[in-house]
């Protein structure tokens, strides 16, 4: 209990951190900056997964080292972010400040005109707000069987943040084009950017879960020297690399959701599938511990993705011939 604690009293200062980073990465996503948007997760995971060496592995910080090279890796992560944004607009050049002080702004800040984008954003705080909720808690379980199990999980979880790189390639891909898309009511080449980057993004997950399993136990050595933390990660690997392979589908649908601003199902699926990840968890780790948390994971990547393809149908009205 003091464990928890301990590291949700230090995790919690990078939460500010990880809300301005989307912010920013929606801003790359929405400018096609995909170099800058993979420099930022490059940067994020690689800092976060030496600062917790350093800190958990060679200062023997435990649970407290992880929690602080995470928050300190999402501060860093925010303040590169913002000085690429200020790379990109130019800010601080005179003929930027003159095109801005001319925009209409009392047009654009109009009730009506503001209203949808606040809406919009309302639902994707919501939304994100209870998936970093899932995060935080499936850290917070691992915790309690003790730092070993916390620093193998954590490992893990890099595979899979590194494995998000490529499914969120797909995700950003058919965000961008399904919105276009469904502004210009063209059904056959809606389908067909969801058919096709869906199945590059299904073929994907496998590859690198094939990868994780064949590639795995040789990375663990590189990332930790201890036998404990190595042996505990390597029994659940499997997990991890099943995880990855179904991944894909979140992914997707998210992306489309989000490139066609249909933002309250994303709120909707994101409070379910966290509640129903509540759920399991009380259900299967109090007879298989860790196993049980892996698989209470699973789970809950499985139903954002199934809550959300309930929605789907909803899309296509716009559509209809």
């Amino acid at each position: 209990e003091a464990l928890c604690q301990q590291y949700f009293a230090i995790r919690i200062w990078g939460a500010p951190a990880t809300l301005g980073t989307y912010v920013l990465m929606g801003y790359f996503i929405g400018q096609g900056l995909s170099r800058r948007l993979l420099l930022l997760q490059l940067f994020l995971n690689g800092l976060n997964i030496g600062l917790d060496i350093v800190f958990a592995g060679y200062l023997d910080m435990g649970a407290k080292g992880i929690a602080l090279g995470t928050a300190i890796a999402e501060w860093s992560t925010l303040f590169l972010g913002l000085v690429l944004v200020r790379q990109h607009l130019g800010l601080g050049q005179p003929a930027l400040d003159l095109q801005l002080s001319h925009l209409p702004w009392g047009e654009l800040l109009k009730g009506d005109k503001v209203k949808p984008v606040l809406q919009a954003n309302a639902n994707l705080m919501i939304r994100t707000l209870f998936l970093l909720l899932g995060f935080a808690v499936f850290t917070d379980q691992g915790a309690r069987f003790g730092d070993t199990t916390l620093a193998a999980n954590h490992i893990l979880l890099q595979f899979i943040s590194f494995s998000a790189f490529f499914l969120d390639g797909f995700a950003f891909t058919c965000e961008s084009l399904a919105g276009k898309a469904l502004g210009r009511r063209n059904r056959p080449l809606f389908l067909s950017v969801v058919a096709r980057t869906t199945w590059l993004a299904a073929g994907t997950g496998i590859i690198l879960a094939t990868a994780i399993m064949l590639f795995g136990p040789a990375l663990l050595t590189v990332l930790t020297d201890l036998p404990a933390v190595n042996s505990t990660a390597l029994n659940y690997l499997p997990y991890c690399a099943f995880y990855v392979a179904i991944s894909f589908a979140a992914f997707q649908l998210d992306g489309l959701f989000i490139g066609t601003t249909t933002t309250a199902p994303l709120r909707n699926a994101s409070i379910l599938a966290t509640s129903a990840f509540l759920l399991l968890i009380a259900s299967l780790t109090p007879a298989w511990g860790n196993a049980g948390l892996w698989s209470a994971f699973i789970g809950f990547v499985c139903l954002r993705a199934l809550f959300l393809g309930a929605y789907f149908r909803h899309l296509l009205r716009p559509l209809a011939a």
